[in-house]
């Protein structure tokens, strides 16, 4: 790390609570620096609130700590991890399940066992597999407002986790955000986690879904009752082709008869088509 990136981290860190705590654990724990800030940032509204954590991958046991320390006390922190020694830190007042996050019975058989939770962190095996299966099995058992965080999303562009991949899980991310803009114009009711999961924050190596149904509902286009002043479209005004397609448009919806200009109407939408299509071109510089 540059002595530059050293410094914005220490004084960032500095006044991170979750690094106060991170940085006094007796026992081990990894994260990414900037790790930090964005748990005070996700996990505050949850501060005093006694909810249920699930954090898949224990290690040396550090983090299970470090969200105790952090949450309200009686607040109930879950461990999961595919190593059978984890349950040793059961003796420490934790709930501890031993099982693979890449298989879907697992989970089905833990929330069965806990119930829905307020936040699951993903600190485990950093797979395409798991961290996709995790999310797909856990969305539906998140109580309203709560949180998935997975952590390390930086394995999907390495190779020793065989990335870049079409099917890897940041790619699986851009899916679901493609799929919550599509969701207005179409009926995407097969995908149910559009159903669940209204936000999604992007970070450097870390993603965060929010969960609330009410807010992931299809959206819709409304009009106020205000009344209408200066209403002519000039979106497309700078482009003089258009320009000249409105003209013609208009013009002709004068002199020819209504179900003519109906089927010229309907066929407009793809001329618009086939010219963004061949302006599109410009925008490669940008990726």
């Amino acid at each position: 790390m540059k002595i530059s990136d050293k410094i914005a981290h220490s004084i960032l860190n500095k006044e991170s609570e979750t690094y106060q705590i991170f940085s006094k654990l007796d026992f081990r724990s990894t994260k990414h620096t900037n790790f930090f800030f964005i748990y005070d940032e996700l996990l505050k509204k949850y501060k005093n609130k006694i909810v249920t954590l699930v954090e898949v991958g224990i290690a040396s046991g550090g983090s299970l700590f470090l969200w105790q320390k952090y949450l309200k006390q009686n607040s109930k922190i879950i461990g999961v991890d595919f190593n059978p020694d984890s349950k040793k830190w059961e003796k420490f007042g934790f709930e501890i399940f031993i099982g693979d996050q890449s298989d879907q019975s697992f989970w089905q058989n833990f929330y069965k066992k806990v119930g829905k939770i307020d936040i699951l962190i993903d600190d485990g095996g950093h797979t395409n597999e798991q961290q996709i299966n995790t999310l797909l099995s856990s969305y539906e058992n998140i109580n309203e407002d709560g949180i998935i965080i997975i952590e390390d999303t930086h394995t999907s562009y390495l190779k020793e986790f065989g990335n870049p991949s079409k099917y890897s899980f940041m790619n699986f991310c851009n899916k679901i955000i493609d799929d919550q803009n599509k969701k207005s114009l179409k009926d995407l009711s097969t995908k149910k986690y559009l159903e669940k999961i209204y936000k999604i924050d992007n970070y450097q190596s870390l993603a965060a879904f929010h969960v609330n149904s009410l807010k992931a509902q299809k959206n819709q286009s409304i009009i106020n009752n205000g009344k209408v002043v200066n209403s002519e479209d000039y979106r497309l005004k700078d482009m003089s082709i258009f320009r000249s397609l409105d003209k013609f448009k208009n013009n002709f919806r004068k002199k020819c008869p209504p179900k003519f200009y109906q089927f010229l109407k309907k066929i407009y939408p793809y001329f618009k088509f086939l010219i963004f299509k061949y302006k599109n071109l410009k925008n490669r510089k940008f990726f």
